[in-house]
């Protein structure tokens, strides 16, 4: 029987996959940037999910998701995604968020 994936990493990766979708092919500053965010993103989330002591990862992954909520945001101002697009990822990356939010907490009781 094959584990399910964990809701963290579900919607990590499904936010990772939509901002690769929109700006992995984009030659501009602002694109390559959020594509090698979402990445990182996913990467500390499987790296934490992994770590027998995540504590380093899960606040790596926190401030990715900080970084990219700014350049998203960046990227409606300037055209490039539309307020339908933005509210969609900012809704995923509220989802993600609060999921790290509850794991760092869960690490300070402990």
């Amino acid at each position: 029987m094959s584990r399910r994936p964990t809701p963290l990493y579900r919607d990590s990766f499904a936010l990772c996959d939509w901002v690769l979708q929109h700006f992995g092919d984009a030659g501009d500053a602002l694109g390559r940037g959020l594509a090698e965010t979402a990445l990182s993103l996913l990467k500390a989330i499987v790296l934490a999910l992994k770590a027998p002591h995540p504590d380093e990862y899960i606040e790596t992954a926190d401030e990715h998701l900080i970084v990219l909520r700014t350049w998203l945001r960046l990227a409606h101002t300037r055209g490039q995604i539309d307020e339908d697009q933005l509210l969609y990822a900012l809704e995923q990356a509220d989802r993600i968020g609060r999921q790290i939010g509850g794991w760092l907490r869960a690490l300070e009781a402990s």
